[in-house]
């Protein structure tokens, strides 16, 4: 599919900058706050930089499965409001990946789909938040240092 290499492109663009100028690839923790939708980097306990952040959506690693976050009725609106705007492009173009709420995935199919939604949605990055039974992935709206940490 020529819109995954492109939007592979993109996004690993995006990664490198995001690296470079944050060091997003080398701190030693992050946390989600889903009351803020921000992605907090820290180094000994001292947040470095907050990313705002969209779901966009998640892959089990129980039954290799994604789902997309604008199908997902436990995430709040206000984490996944763009998304909707990525599956009307899927239905437009046919792409049924982007326009099925669920199908059978692994985490190569999440990072596919994070890359055509921060390439459709104009992000400025993307991550894979893990957990025990999980691949959460967003994209990042908006990245800057934490207050003092610059």
């Amino acid at each position: 599919m020529e819109l995954v290499t492109v939007a592979h492109e993109y996004l690993t663009a995006r990664q490198e900058h995001l690296k470079a100028e944050f060091g997003l690839s080398w701190h030693e923790r992050w946390d989600w706050d889903a009351d803020q939708g921000t992605i907090i980097f820290s180094d000994a306990g001292v947040a470095r930089v907050i990313a705002k952040a969209q779901l966009v959506g998640s892959v089990s690693k129980k039954t290799g499965t994604w789902l997309w976050a604008w199908a997902n009725q436990s995430i709040e609106e206000r984490l996944r409001r763009d998304l909707n705007e990525v599956r009307r492009f899927g239905e437009q173009r046919n792409i049924w990946q982007l326009s099925t709420a669920k199908w059978e995935a692994d985490e190569v199919d999440g990072w596919e789909m994070t890359s055509i939604s921060a390439y459709v949605l104009q992000a400025k990055g993307g991550y894979r938040m893990p957990s025990e039974h999980l691949f959460t992935f967003a994209i990042l709206d908006s990245v800057a240092w934490a207050p003092g940490a610059a």
